[in-house]
C-alpha cells in the first residue's frame, strides 16, 4: 500500500533550464497546491525558503500558500466571521 502525500498548501519553484539573462524566459517556474477554493482576484499569501538540497532536481525554493493574515483578530480575507452576519 502506498502512502500519498498531502501537498495541500504548500508551493515550490525550480530553476529554469532555459533561462538566459536578458531572455524572455523566467528565472524560475513553479506552482502551488490550493489550500482552498480561490475566488478570481483575490490575493493569497505565499512565503518562500531555499530548497537547501544538493540535488539537481529539488526544487529551488519551497514554500507556504496561506490566507491572508488579519493583525486584528478578524477573519482572514476570503473568509466569513459566523458573528458578521447581518441579521
Amino acid at each position: 500500500m502506498s502512502q500519498s502525500y498531502d501537498n495541500t498548501g504548500t508551493a515550490a519553484l525550480w530553476s529554469n533550464e532555459k533561462y538566459e539573462a536578458g531572455g524572455s524566459h523566467p528565472r524560475l517556474k513553479g506552482s502551488f497546491y490550493a489550500h482552498r477554493d480561490i475566488k478570481q482576484g483575490e490575493q493569497i499569501d505565499i512565503a518562500l525558503w531555499d530548497g537547501n538540497s544538493e540535488n539537481p532536481k529539488a526544487p529551488a525554493l519551497k514554500g507556504k500558500v496561506s490566507d491572508r493574515y488579519v493583525a486584528d483578530g478578524g477573519a482572514p480575507a476570503g473568509t466569513q466571521a459566523a458573528d458578521s452576519v447581518p441579521f
